[in-house]
């Protein structure tokens, strides 16, 4: 699949030549054309070293002198070229600025590959073959909720969830897989809650504000957890990725996380009907809850004390 393409062409000594630039998603490849004639080609596939260098297509013309054309990035949306002939500029798209990859390119391409080895993928296959119920479970519950607050109202819902988490829990004790993850009992122990503040407050509008309050009570375990160490919550949560993490960091980034979400359906609950707001409450939400928590993500593994669990 092609992810890009860059084409520029510019007059030499009464000659028409055309650049053109190509990035796909596991290789890229450069030609330099004379009069529709390819005279040049560069480009670099899967597995080769230097992934991210510039292209350079050389060119010996026929009166003895050496075009180069330079390829590569200008700025963080196109590609840029820079010709020379004998070493002397005859033609640039970005006149006096280098092309090329910056630092953050670089430093992810060394990651990637750092993550690409035998010993990663077996960590990243047995994590996943770890948490899929888990996952699985989630989504399962998350759509059982919608439909049970449709049919037969919040209330319901909330106390139906509670009592799913419960056999559920029993379950993982019987079968000996984990359908709860790692925070089997603080997941129990919150629906339980939230079963409870349904059944006192039996009102729609009040029940709405669980997720409010819920978002709260959690986030405060959390972020009392990140600032006392991360080794009790946070800790658990960080056994579900496969890359090393500041179980510290983690702790505080997901109290935070959990008073943002916490805001999120305060102001749902404000600005939307009931209807409206368990749309949101069910799917929306969760893209905006994923985009902050990769933002966490990216300053939790970059924690002093960023380890594997």
């Amino acid at each position: 699949m092609r992810l890009s393409r860059f084409r520029k062409s510019f007059p030499l000594d009464g000659q028409t030549l055309a650049v053109e630039h190509e990035a796909f998603v596991e290789s890229s490849r450069s030609t330099l054309k004379v009069d529709g004639e390819v005279v040049a080609e560069d480009g670099v596939e899967k597995g080769q070293p230097d992934p991210l260098r510039n292209h350079l297509l050389t060119w010996a013309r026929p009166d003895g002198r050496v075009l180069t054309v330079e390829i590569g990035p200008a700025n963080t949306w196109s590609y840029g070229c820079h010709a020379r002939l004998d070493g002397e500029t005859v033609f640039e798209t970005h006149p006096g600025k280098a092309l090329g990859y910056g630092p953050k390119m670089q430093a992810y391409l060394k990651w990637a590959e750092a993550n690409n080895t035998p010993e990663m993928k077996a960590r990243n296959e047995a994590a996943l073959k770890r948490n899929w119920p888990s996952l699985a479970t989630d989504i399962v519950l998350g759509l059982g909720f919608f439909f049970v607050a449709r049919e037969f109202g919040l209330v319901t819902a909330a106390v139906g969830g509670a009592a799913a988490g419960l056999i559920l829990w029993v379950a993982q004790k019987l079968t000996k897989i984990d359908l709860l993850g790692g925070l089997a009992m603080f997941g129990i122990v919150m629906a339980l809650l939230s079963a409870a503040f349904a059944l006192i407050f039996q009102d729609d509008r009040i029940i709405q504000h669980r997720g409010t309050i819920m978002g709260i009570v959690g986030a405060i375990p959390f972020l009392i957890d990140g600032l006392t160490g991360g080794q009790r919550l946070a800790a658990r949560l960080a056994r579900y990725f496969v890359f090393d993490v500041d179980a510290r960091r983690l702790g505080i980034g997901m109290g935070i996380l959990g008073f943002a979400s916490a805001g999120m359906n305060a102001a749902a609950v404000a600005l939307l009907s009931q209807d409206m707001w368990l749309i949101f409450t069910t799917f929306l939400d969760i893209p905006i809850a994923l985009v902050l928590f990769f933002v966490m993500l990216a300053w939790v593994r970059k924690g002093p004390e960023a380890r594997a669990y």
